[in-house]
Formats: C-alpha cells, structure tokens, sequence
C-alpha cells in the first residue's frame, strides 16, 4: 500500500473510531414532533431548568462517554428569531428513581455531578416548521457541545442547566419540543360552595398520580386565610348555618371530613377584589396510593364561607419517566412535573 493510501486508510478508521452516536429520549419521538414544548431557559428569562430521564431510555449509553445535548424546536407555522443565552449545564447521574425528583435543585444532582459546560449558546434563526417531522439540522436545534465529556455508568441521569438572557439577544418565543403524558387521575366538583368566592376552587389534574405533586388552588378575601380542608368524602353535607357561619348566603355545606387542614394566605395577585393561594401535596412514590380517593374544599376565614367540594382520585403513575424541574434562577427549589420533558438528544462515543 502507498503512502496516499495508507493515509486515506487511517484517516477513514480515525473518523469511525471517533464517529458521534445519539440517542433520544422518549424514543418514539426521535423522528416526530411531541404533543407540547416548554419554555427555554435564558431564550427570554433567567431561568434553572433541569431535565430528568430515568435508566429506561438511556441503556444504550451505559459506559459510553456524553459529548453534547441538543433540543429541537417545536413544530409550527411559525419562524424563530436567532438569539443567545449564557447557560452553565451540569450532568450528573443517581439510583433514584425519575418519580422520587425533589423540588429542590440540589437534591436532584448526583454525587459524580460534571460541569459540562459553560458559555454562550446560539438559538438558530428556524423557519416555520409546520409538519411533524422536525430535522434535527442546524436550523432546528439549539446544540450544547460539551467542553468536558461526561462519563455514564447508568441511572437516572440530570441535566441541569442555568439560563441567563444576554441583553439584545432574546428570543421568547424559541420553544423547543416536548412530550406530555395526559392525566391518570381524576377530579370533580361536588358543590358545596356559597357566597363570593364559591366557584373558585381548582385542582390541576395533570398533578393527580403516584410519584406527582397534586396542586390546588382557591380564590378567597385579598390577604386573609383560606383553609384547605382534605379526608374523606362526608356521607351527607353538614350545612355551616349549624355553626352560625354561612349567613346571608345560602347552599354553604361541609362536604369533607377533614383529616388535613392546612391555612394558606391569599395574596391579591388580581387586585382588591380576590386573593389566590395554592396548596401542593407530594403524593409517595407508591403504587398501592393507585385508585384512592379525597375531598377537598376551602374555607374562607374572612368571609366564613366555602369553596364548591372538589372529589378527587389518585392516578397511575407515568409512563414517561422523564420529569422536569424548573424555577427563577436563583432560586433552591422549583415546580417539579413528572408527566412533561424535553425531547432529548444525547451524543457519544
């Protein structure tokens, strides 16, 4: 063999020996938009965003080192504007399992946590992309090359990134895709309510399953206390006029026997005309939690009137196993979703 062809030889086994592989989580989304997108961390606001994909998705890269991540933009008719953020993204991996995702920032990284990157990433200009077959060209991806590879051994991996805005280079509406599982619970309104604030109880649904934060909201008196009252379902409702409460208005019952009472203040986020407070529940990671089911109701302390009775059952828990943190920037804790995520694509070699 010449001397040409010996280094066309070896220039060809470099570039296999060094040939990037990837692989995408969820799977089935690879080739296909997803059902939802999310927000961009430091595309318009500083943001902490961390992104977690259980065991399941990721055995292909066990002992494999990662070398870059990227995000796909959604699909839609419409055309994103280049822009830039400054991230800092760290991954890491751990035993926990994807459901058992805390809150708190800190509590989701590993003890083998790599900063794998830190500096400006570009947002692509992007054309519409209005079929479901979104490419993952240049156009299409927001792309994070690693400066350190990070080195898997399996489990739950981390990725944590820390968003900043750079001045002049928004762009807010750069929404990269993501998948969404609908929900395994169940919800529905007893009545119950009375006087000004009577319709204004919510449960997110989306929160109601195993290894998920149930969220309930009530609108009530500006800067008072509402009480979230939680237990079984009464087997008849005990009217408030019995206690004197309720009065002028009439319909005002009881409909759960409260095992839990929790006080939330309900800041005038609307004005002076009404308060809202929300009251988070962690539901354990336990399957045997599957099919039980609640009552919640409020009580407005300053008005002493009720909120209509929400009935409320305990889902499955996901498929997905994928979740998402995310909160301010600054922030230790976040809102967790175990049902939302990122469609991921991951390098290595």
């Amino acid at each position: 063999m010449n001397a040409p062809a010996l280094g066309l030889a070896l220039a060809s086994l470099t570039a296999a020996t060094s040939a990037q592989s990837h692989v995408t989580a969820p799977a089935a989304q690879a080739t296909h938009d997803a059902v939802r997108h999310l927000w961009l961390a430091g595309a318009g606001d500083d943001m902490r965003q961390q992104v977690l994909i259980g065991a399941s998705h990721l055995s292909a890269l066990v002992g494999e080192q990662l070398t870059a991540i990227e995000l796909r933009r959604d699909a839609n008719a419409n055309a994103y504007a280049a822009g830039a953020a400054h991230w800092t993204v760290t991954v890491s991996s751990s035993a926990a399992d994807t459901y058992d995702a805390s809150e708190v920032f800190a509590a989701n990284v590993g003890a083998d946590a790599v900063q794998v990157f830190d500096g400006q990433v570009s947002f692509p200009a992007s054309p519409p992309a209005p079929s479901s077959a979104v490419a993952w060209n240049a156009d299409n991806v927001v792309r994070v090359a690693f400066q350190t590879p990070f080195a898997y051994s399996g489990g739950r991996l981390c990725v944590d990134i820390a968003g900043a805005a750079v001045p002049g280079q928004e762009s807010f509406d750069w929404l990269p895709d993501a998948h969404c599982e609908g929900p395994t619970g169940a919800a529905v309104t007893l009545g119950g309510g009375c006087g000004p604030f009577a319709t204004q109880a919510y449960v997110d649904d989306y929160g109601l399953s195993v290894g998920s934060t149930a969220t309930f909201t009530a609108g009530g008196t500006p800067n008072f206390f509402s009480f979230a009252m939680t237990g079984p379902a009464l087997a008849a409702p005990v009217p408030l006029s019995l206690i004197g409460w309720g009065a002028p208005y009439s319909g005002c019952a009881i409909r759960v026997d409260p095992m839990s009472v929790t006080p939330i203040l309900l800041p005038d986020l609307f004005g002076a005309s009404m308060g809202i407070g929300a009251w988070r529940l962690p539901i354990p990671n336990d399957g045997a939690l599957q099919g039980l089911g609640f009552v919640t109701q409020w009580l407005d302390w300053a008005t002493r009137t009720t909120t209509d009775a929400i009935a409320w059952s305990v889902g499955a828990r996901y498929a997905l196993d994928m979740a998402t943190v995310e909160g301010d920037l600054q922030a230790t804790a976040g809102h967790r979703v175990t049902n939302t995520a990122f469609v991921v694509r991951i390098e290595h070699q």
